[in-house]
């Protein structure tokens, strides 16, 4: 595969769109190999990982986060504890070791790229790699698969929806409160106010002067055992060259988001999508668990693999069709 150039720092569409694959292709890789290879909680600490509703584990639709506890990469977090695996871990393999070195280095070039535009005062071009990076990351998944939109308060008031974390404070001096409103605004279409832009590559309160102390270092990463978005998908990439987060707000705005229409009619006319995990094969309503469970998935893994390895071979052609 091609390797981009960045002509003066500035990420061309075909960096983006060649991005915007090599994360589906991540979102594959891990479910390929979550449903071979990926081991359950140990007992003592498997209620952390169940909704109250669920009896089994659950690689899609967990109540922590799939990728915290069985990724091949890393330990687990929030607490749970993961044995270690020997040299490579078994399944290793099912996740393209290049693909992951890409990642990391196109991660890094967005990281550089938004710090050198901050440098040079242009605050809008900022504004819409941030949007891009964070919507390719969470944004189709936040729409597709948790469906928050809004609620209403005790008197019947809309507003926004919860994420359901303890934390959703919206500051822009601490790195939870600008990732919570550049969240907030991939989901609602709102406007990513200047003083967020400014203090993306300022130090932050609470880092130490020797670890990463902003917030394009710390919340600027490809993740490899921390995204939720790999194993809950979806799979989808952009129709025609790459859609710009500016033209899904365009598209939100237009039909009412989120107060009116659905998330089919923000994405279908923009993207292909591929692979959604709330319908067949990953999603199957009346099944234990609404067909979830690691039990389940492996049991219909070659029909899952054979669809896998269809997307696969599709993103492979998209690739080739790059200019």
């Amino acid at each position: 595969m091609k390797i981009t150039v960045l002509n003066k720092m500035k990420l061309t569409d075909t960096f983006w769109k060649e991005y915007e694959l090599d994360l589906q292709e991540a979102k594959l890789s891990y479910l390929n190999w979550a449903i071979g290879y990926a081991r359950e909680p140990m007992p003592e600490y498997q209620h952390l990982f169940l909704w109250d509703h669920q009896k089994e584990f659950c690689i899609v639709n967990s109540r922590y986060g799939r990728s915290f506890a069985i990724s091949p990469f890393g330990t687990g977090v929030r607490g749970v504890p993961r044995l270690r695996d020997k040299g490579i871990p078994r399944g290793l393999d099912e996740i393209d070791i290049a693909l992951k070195a890409r990642l990391t280095t196109n991660t890094g070039h967005i990281r550089t790229a938004i710090s050198k535009t901050l440098d040079s005062g242009n605050l809008d071009e900022a504004r819409q790699m941030i949007l891009n990076y964070y919507w390719l990351k969470l944004g189709p998944h936040e729409l597709l698969f948790d469906r928050i939109q809004y609620g209403r308060d005790h008197a019947g008031k809309v507003k926004k929806g919860k994420w359901t974390i303890e934390d959703e404070s919206e500051g822009w001096k601490t790195l939870t409160g600008i990732r919570n409103r550049i969240v907030n605004v991939i989901r609602y279409e709102e406007d990513l106010q200047e003083e967020y832009i400014e203090h993306l590559d300022k130090p932050l309160p609470g880092f130490g002067r020797n670890s990463k102390s902003t917030f394009l270092s710390s919340a600027m990463t490809w993740n490899r055992y921390g995204l939720c978005a790999f194993d809950c998908g979806p799979v989808l990439w952009s129709k025609r060259g790459f859609v710009h987060f500016n033209r899904v707000k365009e598209r939100m705005n237009k039909i009412g988001w989120p107060y009116r229409s659905t998330t089919s009619q923000v994405l279908r006319p923009l993207y292909t999508i591929a692979l959604n995990y709330r319908r067949p094969p990953i999603r199957r309503r009346g099944a234990p668990d609404e067909g979830y469970s690691l039990r389940s998935l492996r049991h219909r893994a070659c029909q899952i693999w054979e669809i896998i390895d269809n997307i696969l071979e599709e993103i492979h052609d998209r690739r080739q069709r790059i200019e």
